[in-house]
């Protein structure tokens, strides 16, 4: 019995680590591309002296980015457990 087991969590931890890769990465792309165009509007709006643009592409942009980056963070938590990473020390 324990050999049945032990098989079946090796295959759970084999399909959640080749679920939980695409999706932190799809996540990581997702956070960063909002967080550059916001940046970037951000920008446009400071050079064109349009103060409701700044503000507003926050208003817009900001709780999708935060929730993406979330998402993701905690994906790389998770993944940190199923492929048994170490932490560093500095």
């Amino acid at each position: 019995m324990p050999e049945h087991t032990e098989t079946t969590d090796g295959a759970v931890r084999g399909l959640l680590k080749r679920v939980t890769m695409p999706v932190f990465k799809t996540g990581l792309v997702v956070f960063l591309a909002l967080g550059i165009i916001l940046v970037l509007v951000q920008a446009a709006g400071i050079l064109s002296g349009d103060g409701a643009l700044v503000e507003d592409v926050v208003g817009v942009l900001g709780i999708p980015m935060t929730a993406a980056a979330a998402v993701t963070g905690l994906v790389g938590f998770v993944m940190s457990y199923l492929h048994r990473w170490s932490g560093g020390e500095d």
